[in-house]
């Protein structure tokens, strides 16, 4: 017995994903899935949400009768709606790839990859840059505080796992 004894392999234990990663990992899957189907969404039918928007603001057709009841209001939201789709088509593809890119990136983290942090954080920072060059520059409005601050603490929340967890 003895001898059996002295030839077992120890195994290492895989890591552990911790449960705040795991936490993480879950929320950033939900915003790049949702994110991605929604610009895909937009990308695919944007010719047609441009004709239906060109309605809306004339309040011509199913529009006519709601543009006259809302009054105000219809046109608060005929002008958001004219600027979401004064964007070009491009953005909302550009915006696609690197939703898809962050889902990758997360992926990569879910199986504790050092290099997952990396692609995540470099998508969060062009998709920054692209929001400013597409949307702020098109539109108008202010510096995007919101989009940072949400970017921010995405990565300063996955940078201790980095730095502990991950390969």
């Amino acid at each position: 017995m003895e001898y059996q004894e002295d030839y077992n392999i120890e195994q290492e234990e895989p890591k552990k994903r911790p449960e705040m990663l795991t936490v993480l990992c879950i929320l950033s899957f939900i915003n790049a899935v949702w994110n991605g189907l929604s610009n895909l969404i937009s990308f695919v039918f944007y010719d047609m949400f441009q004709s239906v928007f060109n309605q809306m603001s004339e309040g011509e057709g199913m529009f006519e009768d709601m543009a006259e009841q809302m009054g105000d209001s219809w046109e608060m939201m005929v002008e958001a709606s004219a600027m979401a789709f004064s964007i070009s088509r491009g953005y909302y593809f550009f915006e696609m790839v690197l939703y898809i890119a962050s889902f990758v990136g997360v992926m990569m983290m879910w199986k504790l990859q050092k290099r997952g942090f990396h692609v995540y954080t470099i998508v969060q920072i062009l998709m920054l840059i692209a929001t400013s060059v597409f949307v702020t520059s098109k539109i108008g409005g202010g510096f995007p505080f919101g989009s940072i601050f949400w970017a921010a603490l995405f990565v300063f929340m996955y940078y201790p796992h980095y730095k502990k967890e991950m390969k």
